[in-house]
């Protein structure tokens, strides 16, 4: 038996189509097709019954299901264990991290990194979405917020503050507010999708209470855009609004927050040479920017 076929089944099981597993495979339809096909015939069993809406499970199929989860997990933990032993600094090495902190933080960090390490392979996946670790979706990752699977190891570096922000170009049309109560009479821009999750976005959601809606996006940059261009308030990470004279912290008092940042790795990956470099040269280089990610001071450039 060829173990990969489990692979096509889980994806049709997870997504209840051939369309959908085939994107999340990065493969063909027709090549799902023939796997399922393939594996029903192997082992003589119908799997999913063919419906109008999807591929459903039968009741073999569900049978199945967990035991192919196992198989699974079984083949992530043999490729985390043998990449765990590797004592190279070469090879592909994925990193995961937000919108805002790869575009307006983490670029010109990666650039010193693999001016140190040639043959090091970066590969950086962008996005609210947490990239899975265990199934080594990514070896490392920057997360904001709650870090996730007990499997995974790391540390919290540091809380990443926000505030509340507006453009010069917004004050001269529409003037500042001078307090909370005041805010129902701006427009805000307003968090859509994934990014609407962000606290940032709750608590400016929250304290806006009836404000208009100037502009809603689902990209953090997106957004950043549409602030400097006037668009409405925005409640942003200090660390996106550093070096940008035009735009004016606002209710400093009255708004704030934070949430943890976490750099982190599977527990079978954290002594992989490549992975443990990347760790270190991150939370260095956090700890060098430490008063720009809570919101005091400029960014240090390595």
């Amino acid at each position: 038996m060829d173990w990969g076929l489990y692979r096509y089944f889980l994806a049709v099981a997870e997504t209840g189509s051939l369309s959908g597993a085939a994107r999340s495979l990065g493969v063909s339809q027709p090549t799902v097709g023939r796997q399922i096909q393939g594996l029903e015939e192997k082992l003589n069993a119908r799997l999913f019954e063919r419906a109008a809406h999807g591929y459903v499970l039968t009741a073999t199929g569900r049978a199945v299901v967990e035991l192919a989860r196992s198989i699974e997990l079984n083949a992530f933990a043999i490729e985390r264990r043998v990449a765990g032993e590797d004592r190279s600094l070469a090879g592909k090495l994925c990193l995961s991290a937000p919108e805002g902190i790869a575009n307006c933080w983490l670029m010109p960090k990666l650039a010193v990194f693999q001016s140190r390490h040639p043959e090091i392979e970066l590969e950086l996946i962008v996005g609210m979405s947490q990239q899975d670790l265990v199934r080594r979706e990514a070896d490392v990752a920057l997360r904001i917020g709650n870090p996730g699977s007990e499997e995974l190891v790391g540390r919290r570096l540091c809380k990443v503050s926000f505030g509340l922000y507006a453009s010069e170009s917004y004050r001269l049309r529409h003037g500042l507010p001078r307090s909370l109560d005041e805010l129902v009479r701006h427009k805000i821009i307003e968090s859509v999708e994934a990014v609407g999750h962000l606290a940032q976005a709750r608590k400016l959601r929250e304290v806006a209470g009836c404000a208009e809606v100037g502009f809603a996006c689902n990209s953090i940059l997106t957004q950043f855009r549409a602030l400097k261009n006037g668009f409405g308030l925005l409640a942003l990470p200090h660390y996106m609004a550093h070096g940008h004279p035009d735009l004016y912290r606002i209710l400093p008092e009255a708004f704030s927050g934070s949430l943890d940042l976490w750099l982190l790795t599977h527990r079978d990956l954290k002594e992989t040479t490549r992975v443990r470099a990347l760790l270190d040269f991150l939370a260095a280089e956090v700890a060098r920017d430490l008063t720009l990610l809570t919101g005091r001071q400029p960014c240090s450039i390595p």
